[in-house]
């Protein structure tokens, strides 16, 4: 029989085993939850007595498969995790193994630092002195994880356009988690044997200290390819700007040059006038109209950045004889990151005046259509093109620069997964569609 004492050990060992490992996970995807918070902290107390009850089995039940019980746990732990977490399954896998590695080495350092102190309890399982030492090695090592995690791991989690390179670093963990599991369950020990051995802990806290080099690492390189992303798209924007900037000082100089002539024409208007030669002076009002300078390509639409971005690429299509076609109605202020609205709107049409000029023959024309309606925008890019669009076995469309998936429409279908929107791509008849529909945000979204 188990005394109270040490039903409350199990009790309080499931809780240490299980919640702070879980508020870890949990907190670099804050902002990516499929419930709300009310609806989250039920499912983590259901959660947290379904742990608890499968501790109390497997120690209370004689005889029970501690292996099938400790499968059912860590399913009932992934299952919830993978349905409250709204994120790729790179992100959300690399978060588990990393601290699942983590606990592991936890749990082996404390049974083995136990056995140090209590050596008359160590050899028996949920005492009250080994819940003491694992709360102890948590505080001095979860607490500054925690701080890491917080400054450090959660901004390279949060970098949407880089979502590509998850499908593979989840394997790193994934590697020292078998490592882990070779090296203290391919013997004939016991596991409360093998973690009382000193030179498994420290073979572990080696491993994990190197571990956690490589996840710095890998973090560092995504914080700092973000950075030099950010900076490339602002140096982008500085250009867009720029052009802006020349465009404006011409049309002023412009109509600087207008407004200096202007006498003189009145000059001839006025002789015509006068003479009664007026067929001569509709011809010279005509040719004089045509010379005023035309300031409608200055505003395309009331959008800053959208702007800047449809003139650049409307003269990108003029340098290439192509005809291009727009009607957009974007408000000045929307609540979709500048930095979001360049990656994306530039990326498509650059792709379309990419398409548009590698076309050898026949006509080459854009049409280029967007506007927000009830917190949505709604944008839409038409193009002709030549040749034939390669996909791949999973439907990606395949670049025409390099080897591989194209990075542009990659960075179309991330930005579109961070707005809840959608994106989709038709081709017929020589005509390329692209439809895109993002969904607003009221609160304000971060870069």
């Amino acid at each position: 029989m188990h005394s109270t004492s040490q039903i409350a050990a199990i009790i309080c060992y499931a809780m240490l085993n299980f919640l702070p490992y879980l508020t870890s996970a949990l907190y670099p995807f804050r902002h990516n939850f499929r419930f709300s918070k009310p609806v989250l902290i039920i499912l983590v107390i259901i959660i947290t007595f379904l742990q608890i009850g499968c501790g109390l089995w497997a120690s209370l039940i004689p005889h029970s498969n501690k292996i099938i019980i400790n499968i059912i746990s860590t399913g009932i732990y992934l299952t919830f995790y993978l349905l409250a977490v709204k994120a790729s399954f790179g992100k959300t896998i690399f978060t588990l193994l990393m601290l699942s590695n983590i606990a592991n080495f936890i749990t082996v350092s404390s049974k083995c630092i136990e056995g140090q102190i209590f050596p008359e309890l160590a050899a028996e399982t949920y005492q009250w002195s080994y819940c003491v030492v694992t709360f102890t090695i948590q505080l001095l090592i979860l607490i500054p994880l925690f701080f890491y995690i917080k400054k450090t791991y959660t901004n390279a989690i949060e970098k949407e356009h880089i979502r590509s390179a998850w499908k593979y670093l989840w394997m790193i963990p994934s590697t020292f988690y078998v490592m882990w599991f070779y090296h203290l369950y391919n013997t004939t020990n016991s596991s409360v044997e093998i973690a009382l051995q000193i030179k498994n802990t420290i073979f572990l806290l080696i491993m994990n200290l190197g571990a956690f080099f490589i996840y710095h690492t890998v973090v560092c390189l995504i914080n700092e390819y973000d950075k030099n992303y950010s900076l490339e798209t602002k140096n982008n924007i500085l250009v867009l700007q720029n052009i802006q900037y020349e465009n404006l000082k011409d049309r002023i100089a412009e109509t600087r040059r207008a407004k200096h002539d202007l006498r003189h024409h009145m000059t001839i208007i006025n002789s015509y006038l006068q003479q009664g030669e007026l067929d001569k002076l509709s011809d010279y009002l005509e040719n004089y109209n045509s010379s005023i300078p035309d300031d409608n390509s200055v505003i395309l639409c009331q959008n800053i950045t959208v702007n800047l971005l449809l003139l650049y690429f409307l003269q990108q299509a003029k340098n290439n004889n192509i005809e291009i076609e727009i009607h957009i109605d974007i408000p000045e202020k929307i609540n979709i990151a500048e930095y979001d609205l360049t990656v994306l709107i530039g990326n498509i049409l650059e792709n379309a005046i990419e398409a548009c000029s590698n076309k050898s023959c026949g006509s080459r024309w854009i049409k280029i259509c967007g506007k927000v309606n009830n917190n949505t925008l709604l944008f839409t890019v038409d193009n002709t093109y030549e040749g034939k669009i390669i996909l791949d076995k999973n439907g990606n469309y395949l670049s025409s620069k390099h080897s591989g998936s194209g990075v542009g429409i990659e960075s179309i279908k991330q930005i579109a997964s961070k707005y809840d929107g959608i994106f989709q791509i038709n081709q017929e008849k020589g005509v390329f569609c692209l439809s895109l529909m993002l969904n607003i945000p009221e609160n304000n979204i971060r870069d």
